[in-house]
């Protein structure tokens, strides 16, 4: 069922309030100079859950937060596998697509 573009509007404005471009901004930051977003979600206050779900509201910033996991992303890992995702922490793109085909 689509949204009617008020509604939209309101859940838009509902979802900048709790996440700020201030810290949409740090977050990015500091994902890329290598911290795990679990941590640095904690330091600012705020869920991954509430970091991953603004894309939904906002698809620029989902492709940014996944640009900003690769360039973060620790060398040392194969990534695209399950163990990183598990015992490497990493949560780039490529090791939660393995994770959710795993799910399924």
């Amino acid at each position: 069922m689509r949204r009617r573009p008020s509604d939209r509007a309101y859940r838009r404005g509902l979802a900048d309030a709790c996440f700020p471009p201030a810290a949409r901004a740090a977050l990015l930051v500091r994902i890329a100079s290598g911290e795990h977003i679990s941590d640095v979600c904690a330091d600012l206050g705020i869920t991954v859950n509430r970091a991953r779900s603004y894309g939904r509201h906002a698809p620029a910033w989902a492709r940014a937060l996944d640009l900003a996991l690769r360039a973060g992303r620790d060398a040392d890992l194969v990534h695209g596998s399950a163990m990183a995702y598990r015992f490497g922490r990493c949560r780039c793109p490529d090791c939660r697509a393995v994770k959710a085909a795993a799910r399924h």
